[in-house]
């Protein structure tokens, strides 16, 4: 019987949530999502000024970012529990590549040190356009992504460089951040006098360039004699206990679920107390006093109140388009990574399906959306998501009620934040940075396995002194030259019998598995290919010498177990004929092992059954075995060989 459709399902194909609306329970779970809605939203607010800060936008930019591509997200993803937004690591990102960029085309640009009252008012809005334009480019880049299904991709970047990347990128993140503490912001430029040419400043901003984004220069800056003698003590104890009360709020938040809720108010608790402390006590410095004064503390100043504003018309014309598209793409890379695998692993947690096409999708016409209406690049975010799972979440609802509460900052509430100091949100920042220091990842990557744990200390290492852009490039070349080399060089063994079975294990990893005299038993631990056809050859060479120097007598056969090789090319058929015809040149037997269907007809549609025999080619390993020793008399085990008769296995042969 046909199944029909109504209109309704076939709008849910487009509109996700059209779906799950209908199987909404207002009563059993709209609580839930107005407490994880208004959690987020009490996280986000101070989070997303300061990210915007971090990529070198506007704080109503984050602002922005918080409200639109979270009410599109909702209607399109799959997730219940996928918390869109600003993200520290993308906005760093943006921040270091981006102004490079925009100074191709604008002579003279240089990263404001504060985008809110921009020294250059030209140079920050053509940025701002660039940012925006980036923001559009990787939206399409996340939809084509997503339905095209060229997700498979990201899963040539491996754990160990991923959690490598986002540990050095974190640590970067949180030392430019540590200007705020210091109170740096601008210090005299000694090569200005009252006659100096207009292009000459009075006052230096902090740096903040491409190559001022490795770890030697930061510390190199902020330790400086120059920039040591703006440093202001009130705003370095303000921060530092900005920055312990986030922590133990946190650290409280983690030890119950009851008390989540304690953690997610922390940003919100440290700008509601830095701001009323700073007013109270009448600590900010005058926005446009750029004079250096140890007694005032550099506050956030004006942020602009009203909805975002229309930004189609930036897309184009765009220029600098491969640049552009070159950092979208890596933004794009490393969003995608994160957003998908905290969407899977909530999706597994709650025991509900994840569709990754829709996720890529819904994120992808977010990001569009987005860059229509003023917000840079947005992706899922590790600890809000945390969050929307952890108070209970039941739905993408508390996605659109965190998105109407940052819609009613925007239109009430900015004027509150005119007094909230930089050092606070320096704090904020730092603070949500200690999750992404993975120190006991890096400790458990040396315990299991050394080379994942090079891997991982090389990619810190690339972001540490190559910067975030060039390390980014260079975590994903190292991660894709680990794939190319595992999949060159494939683990081969030869294999023993486990005394008293027909069971044939590789005699390196069991101790009790013995050769069969006569005999060599090897298998291949992976897909044939032409990339890995000559190790493999390389390796059969070797095995045969090293079984001929053992001195249980020469090898008359050679069995392939082909059990693990799921497939082969043309490459692979040439060198498994080319290494029959050789070896029976040499005098040996050969034959094959557990091919799989798929295998065995590529085989026999090469012709390769039949050069090999097809009395070769066999089920079993033993069954190889046992028709070998009854073809051609084969040398008798001694006593260093196997025994004949039934006896217990022991050691690794009992497991």
């Amino acid at each position: 019987m046909r199944a029909t459709y109504s209109p309704l399902d076939y709008a849910a194909t487009a509109l996700p949530c059209l779906a799950w609306l209908r199987r909404y329970n207002i009563r059993k779970d709209l609580m839930y999502d107005l407490l994880a809605g208004a959690s987020v939203a009490a996280l986000v607010v101070p989070q997303g000024m300061s990210y915007a800060r971090l990529a070198g936008l506007p704080q109503e930019y984050g602002l922005y970012g918080a409200f639109v591509p979270v009410m599109v997200y909702a209607a399109l993803g799959s997730s219940k529990h996928l918390a869109v937004g600003p993200v520290a690591v993308t906005s760093l990102i943006i921040g270091s590549a981006l102004p490079a960029i925009v100074a191709r085309d604008v002579p003279g640009f240089a990263f404001e040190a504060d985008p809110n009252r921009p020294a250059n008012p030209a140079g920050q809005d053509a940025y701002n356009r660039a940012a925006i334009q980036v923001a559009f480019l990787a939206g399409v880049l996340y939809t084509a992504v997503g339905v095209f299904r060229l997700g498979f991709f990201i899963n040539f970047l491996s754990h160990s460089v991923i959690a490598g990347f986002m540990t050095g990128a974190a640590t970067l993140i949180g030392l430019t951040q540590m200007r705020h503490l210091f109170g740096y912001d601008h210090r005299p430029n000694p090569a200005w006098t009252p006659a100096s040419p207009p292009n000459v400043t009075q006052y230096l901003p902090f740096p903040r360039g491409q190559a001022d984004d490795r770890v030697v220069n930061q510390l190199k800056n902020l330790f400086s004699p120059e920039w040591l003698a703006m440093f202001k003590w009130r705003d370095f104890v303000m921060g530092l206990a900005w920055v312990a009360l986030l922590l133990a709020m946190k650290a409280v938040g983690k030890r119950s679920k009851r008390l989540v809720w304690v953690k997610a108010v922390g940003p919100l608790t440290v700008t509601a107390l830095s701001i009323a402390v700073t007013a109270g006590l009448r600590l900010q410095c005058d926005p446009k006093n750029k004079a250096f004064n140890s007694g005032c503390v550099r506050v956030v100043g004006r942020v602009p109140t009203g909805l975002p504003r229309e930004t189609v018309t930036w897309w184009f014309p765009m220029t600098r388009f491969g640049d552009k598209l070159g950092l979208a793409l890596l933004v794009c890379a490393i969003d995608i990574l994160e957003s998908v695998s905290i969407a899977k692993a909530l999706a597994f947690k709650n025991r509900y399906e994840l569709s990754s096409t829709q996720e890529l999708v819904g994120l992808g016409v977010a990001n569009v959306f987005g860059a229509a209406f003023s917000c840079y690049t947005t992706t899922g975010s590790f600890s809000r998501s945390a969050i929307m799972d952890n108070v209970g979440a039941a739905s993408q609802v508390a996605g659109w009620v965190g998105g109407v509460a940052v819609m009613l900052v925007l239109l009430f509430l900015t004027p509150i934040f005119r007094s909230m100091p930089q050092n606070a949100q320096g704090a904020i920042i730092i603070s949500a940075l200690v999750g992404l220091v993975q120190v006991k990842e890096w400790r458990f990557l040396w315990r299991v396995s050394k080379r994942d744990w090079a891997v991982f200390t090389a990619a810190v290492l690339g972001v540490w002194f190559g910067g975030v852009e060039i390390g980014l490039v260079f975590a994903i070349v190292l991660s894709l030259i680990l794939a190319l080399y595992r999949s060159a060089f494939p683990h081969t063994a030869v294999l023993g019998r486990l005394p008293g079975t027909d069971v044939y294990r590789n005699v390196k990893q069991y101790a009790s598995a013995k050769r069969v005299p006569g005999l060599l038993l090897v298998r291949v631990d992976a897909p044939l290919f032409f990339a890995n056809v000559a190790p493999v050859a390389d390796a059969l060479r070797k095995y045969e010498r090293e079984a001929t120097a053992d001195g249980d007598g020469a090898v008359k056969a050679v069995v392939i177990d082909l059990s693990p090789v799921t497939d082969v090319d043309a490459s692979a058929v040439h060198f498994l004929a080319a290494y029959v015809r050789g070896a029976r040149a040499r005098g040996l037997d050969v034959a094959l092992a557990n091919p799989s269907c798929d295998v065995a007809k590529i085989l026999a549609r090469a012709g390769l059954d039949a050069l090999v025999g097809r009395d070769r080619v066999f089920v079993r390993v033993g069954d190889a075995v046992d028709a070998l020793r009854a073809a051609a008399p084969l040398p008798v085990a001694g006593a260093a060989g196997e025994k004949e008769g039934k006896e217990a296995p022991t050691g690794a042969a009992a497991v």
